[in-house]
């Protein structure tokens, strides 16, 4: 929690469903999850379906509860069609950033949130193995403080980041859209 006031914050960046109190809130992208693990413990492991993620070590993301019910391994699993998979065991971390380092690192396949993985998928560090994503009912939220709506940096600044993020919303979505990384 943080007060824009107070705090004398001139804008924020949060994660959630859009509800932030003495600010106006826009929206930027939504966010996606879906496995990525490194290329290489995808090969030593022999991950072909979504089944044979079973046999790989599940790394959780639970980052995301602040901000409503995280997305479950569990529940991608049923999206991919797999069914009775135990998902219960792995590493857990507090922190997505980490949770996709330790896949980068080849310690297991993560859960992945797409806007944090997007750099490590495009440069290869991590690879999408399936098409199965789960879309959050979260987004990215760019806060301005009521207060401070019509000045003119944070007008700028609000401006540039709406296109940037809908570049990479429309880059996302054609990498849905395709199916791979």
């Amino acid at each position: 929690p943080f007060d824009l006031d107070q705090d004398e914050i001139d804008v924020a960046i949060r994660f959630g469903r859009g509800s932030f109190d003495g600010a106006t809130a826009h929206a930027l992208f939504g966010e996606f999850v879906t496995p990525v693990a490194s290329p290489s413990l995808l090969r030593a492991y022999a991950v072909r379906r979504p089944v044979d993620l079973a046999r790989v070590p599940f790394i959780h993301d639970d980052s995301m509860r602040r901000a409503g019910r995280p997305p479950s391994w569990a529940e991608w699993f049923r999206a991919a069609g797999a069914r009775g998979i135990n998902t219960g065991g792995g590493l857990r971390f507090d922190d997505g950033h980490l949770a996709l380092q330790a896949a980068a690192a080849g310690q297991g396949v993560a859960l992945g949130r797409l806007a944090y993985a997007a750099g490590d998928l495009s440069e290869g560090a991590l690879r999408a193995p399936f098409p199965q994503v789960i879309e959050l009912d979260l987004h990215y939220y760019l806060l301005v403080p009521d207060s401070r709506i019509g000045e003119s940096p944070i007008v700028a600044f609000r401006e540039w980041l709406l296109a940037e993020a809908a570049r990479f919303q429309r880059s996302l979505r054609q990498h849905l859209a395709a199916g791979r990384w």
